[in-house]
């Protein structure tokens, strides 16, 4: 209400108008209220009893109250010295209905609507509404939805209520039909649409709606477009004009850039200047990629202006910048560039504040840093330290923010956020195998036990031919700078011959085991590691075990003609190094890893043999969404001293998941018959293997840590280079059996180039709520009629 009114309504009715003397104010009095509390009238008002009103406090508290939302009208009158308040409170909603919608789900719309405060119970506010509403609008435009509808209906109820409708006529998609350029020379238009995330009507646009206009992502198209001028080598080039057209019924849209290119420059002299007294230039010289005479290309510029500020930035210099000039030779056709360095203060950390580790204690998040607090601000060391945080595998999302101290310029707080993922795996399965019955497995596994950065896993499995157990603790530091200590504790019983079908293999194996495992850092990325443990092992075997398995207990054991019992103990050393240079635990986009690895059975060991591995995985970034990764390993092993051979259950066996895709785990490597004419993999004591993979979101998925797809390709094989022939085998009245197996003749050497198989396929990995998982589908190339395929394959509890 307008003052000159309220003046007037006030002389009426004998109330003082607003516009008398102050005076003291000895009492407040409101009126008209119905669900608000007096209190919260009392809270918001910028005067009590006592103060001292005037016509400035009455525009105040008006001011106040309105702001609060909840009223429609306020007026301000004086009686004597009493203030009288006297409001009209906003309706409530008693109720928001959504009809019409199909693209948007109703819950969603009304979600949006009470973050505006329209919800059930709050105060209507029809300019509220009204905001809510063009939102909404936009959102259907931005889903190609321009001929929405959106009818409100708002019903007065009794007891100062509303109810709201929103009737929703979505009518007919808006899809581009034509993306036209003008200007362009050089480029095509079909080249230049392939740099826009927005296209024509195809035939997959159904399924990515990107024929569906969208505003903001049309300003970046834009700027791809440019970028790929630039990029090219065209320094002017520049939008100059867009025209977008949209036919009567609001169905089609046609979309006209016009494109201003100029010639095509190279790079001149770049020159570095300012102050660089504290950073020498040689150092900053080194962060630049550009070559005189080469073809320009803006991003090189924008990354070597985002390397000389890191090189600020170790130095301390966290808010440094660096203005660029450009200076063009429109006849040369050069462009030469003055980079102007301005370092600011040099800054020193104050306070790391750490949040969202709610499960995860701080000091697990503390010791993985670099950056350490009240030295000086350090960007290597920061980023180090957010790849450490990254590695745990406790967190999916790790951002320093970086926070001027106030009234301190030169310090600076660093909030480092942090979104926890889950940290254990339940890994459960239930099946039915042939020939072995019904197979149960449970695996426990938690790498981030009770916050505490600690980790412990247990799995138990069992079915007629198999029992295992294991226990494994993890404490990652044991001693304050990084020393790991590990304990094992496992069980092992193979027993074959309760196959349903035959007696085919006839003997058992039982291993109990334990152990204990020491890591020690020896630079920022490598680790070596230690360990030792006993082993009980006994081999069985019976009438009917295949040759190979007789071999075993003639050299080692005791009985007649293979017949009989292995039994003793075998003592375990191993060593080993490893550096991690990839960027996360997870979902490495960059880096590599490498692995040396070697195991012996020590001497005073019943069994005595040796193994070595190594093993090599690279990442490199192709684009933001595609990663390619390279891998590889070669182990070998054998046996010395009283042991002749390596024992055949420590052979490596290929095939698999973490192998060659497509061919059934352990199936590679040469094979026998045994007596019953079943195929037998004996392993070998060499193996090599090799792995490329094209790795890349699924599409659509809005979380891209959650799943990726991959296309692979594998190669390995699996040797010992001895001889095959008839008397390798157990085969009764068959003279041929290892033609009848590799169709060679009756002598097959096992070599590398023998043995090696490959194939290639496709992968999906999910991060899912029990565990990860991996399926693949993979077609094996080269295989034999010997081999075992098994296109698909899946994997769950483990990332590989």
């Amino acid at each position: 209400m307008k003052l000159k009114q309220i003046a007037s309504t006030l002389m009426l009715i004998g109330l003082s108008p607003l516009a008398m003397a102050d005076f003291t104010i000895q009492d407040i009095r409101v009126e008209g209220l119905q669900r608000t509390e007096p209190s919260t009238i009392f809270n918001y008002l910028p005067v009590k009893v006592g103060d001292t009103f005037s016509d400035a406090k009455s525009e105040e508290i008006i001011k106040n109250l309105y702001a609060t939302g909840f009223f429609e009208d306020i007026r301000v009158e004086t009686l004597g010295n009493q203030v009288l308040l006297t409001v009209v409170e906003r309706p409530t909603i008693s109720s928001l209905n959504i009809s019409g919608a199909k693209l948007l789900q109703n819950d969603a719309i009304k979600k949006n609507f009470d973050a505006f405060g329209l919800g059930i119970s709050q105060p209507f506010n029809q300019a509220t509404l009204n905001e809510a509403l063009i939102g909404l609008k936009q959102e259907y435009v931005n889903r190609g939805k321009q001929s929405v509808e959106i009818t409100p209906t708002v019903t007065r109820l009794a007891r100062n209520r509303v109810a709201i409708d929103v009737k929703i006529e979505e009518g007919k998609s808006t899809t581009i039909s034509d993306i036209e350029f003008e200007g362009n020379e050089h480029y095509s238009d079909r080249k230049l649409r392939h740099q826009m995330s927005l296209s024509e009507r195809g035939i997959f646009t159904w399924l990515t709606k990107s024929n569906v206009f969208n505003e903001q992502k049309f300003a970046e198209d834009m700027e791809r477009v440019t970028d790929f001028y630039q990029n090219n080598g065209y320094f002017e080039a520049r939008i100059l004009d867009t025209n977008i057209q949209t036919n009567d019924d609001k169905t089609k849209q046609t979309i006209t850039v016009t494109i201003h290119e100029g010639p095509r420059y190279r790079w001149g002299n770049v020159r570095i200047e300012g102050d660089t007294r504290e950073v020498p230039k040689e150092d900053l010289y080194k962060a630049l990629t550009m070559k005189e005479g080469r073809r320009y290309e803006r991003q090189k510029m924008v990354d070597s202006l985002q390397a000389m500020q890191n090189t600020m930035g170790s130095a301390g210099y966290a808010f440094s910048e660096i203005n660029v000039q450009p200076i063009p030779n429109a006849e040369t056709q050069t462009v030469d560039f003055v980079l102007n360095v301005e370092p600011g203060r040099k800054v020193y950390v104050n306070e790391i504040n750490i949040s969202g580790n709610n499960k995860t204690r701080d000091e697990v998040v503390r010791r993985e840093l670099r950056q350490m607090e009240a030295a000086p601000y350090d960007v290597s060391k920061l980023q180090r330290s957010k790849e450490r945080i990254e590695l745990l595998g406790y967190f999916d999302d790790v951002q320093f923010d970086a926070k001027p101290v106030e009234n301190t310029p030169d310090q600076i707080d660093l909030d480092l956020s942090l979104k926890e993922r889950s940290t254990g795996s339940l890994d459960l399965s239930a099946g039915w195998v042939q020939d072995t019955g019904l197979v149960l497995s449970v695996g426990v596994a938690q790498d981030n036990l009770f916050g505490t950065g600690k980790s412990v896993s247990t799995r138990i499995s069992r079915s007629k031919t198999n029992q295992n157990a294991s226990l494994s603790f993890t404490e990652p530091y044991f001693t304050p700078d990084g020393v790991s200590l590990g304990y094992d504790i496992y069980g092992r019983v193979y027993d074959p011959r309760k196959l349903t079908t035959s007696t085919t293999y006839q003997y058992k194996t039982t291993t109990l085991g334990t152990g204990f495992r020491v890591g020690v850092p020896v630079t920022e990325y490598d680790r070596v590691n230690f360990g030792l443990g006993a082993e009980h092992l006994t081999v069985n075997t019976y009438d009917g075990a295949p040759k190979r398995y007789r071999e075993f207990i003639d050299d080692v054991g005791s009985g007649k003609n293979g017949i009989g019992k292995f039994k003793g103990w075998v003592y375990k050393g191993n060593i080993g190094w490893g550096r991690n240079k990839t960027d996360s635990a997870l979902w490495p986009t960059r880096g590599y890893l490498t692995s040396v690895n070697g195991e012996i059975g020590l001497p005073g060991s019943k069994l005595q043999y040796y193994t070595l591995t190594h093993n090599q995985t690279w990442f490199f970034p192709i684009s933001n969404d595609l990663t390619l990764m390279l891998g590889g390993e070669v182990g070998y092993g054998n046996g010395y001293g009283k042991t002749k051979n390596m024992p055949f259950f420590e052979n490596f066996y290929g095939g698999g998941l973490g192998s060659v895709r497509g061919f059934e785990s352990g199936t590679l490597g040469p094979k026998v018959y045994d007596q019953y004419g079943d195929r037998i993999s004996y392993g070998g004591n060499k193996k090599a293997n090799a792995s490329a993979e094209l790795l890349f979101p699924m599409p659509g998925i809005k979380d891209s840590r959650t799943v990726r797809l991959s296309l692979f390709a594998d190669a390995g094989s699996v040797w010992d280079g001895k001889t095959y022939d008839d008397s390798s085998s157990d085969l009764r009245n068959g003279s041929n059996a290892t033609q009848n197996i590799y169709g060679l003749g009756t002598k097959h050497k096992s070599t590398f180039k023998e043995e090696l198989r490959y194939s290639a396929g496709a992968a999906v990995t999910w991060l899912s709520p029990l565990g990860p998982m991996k399926f693949s589908y993979a077609y094996p190339i080269k295989k034999k009629p010997s081999d075992e395929i098994q296109r698909f394959q899946f994997q769950l509890g483990t990332t590989f």
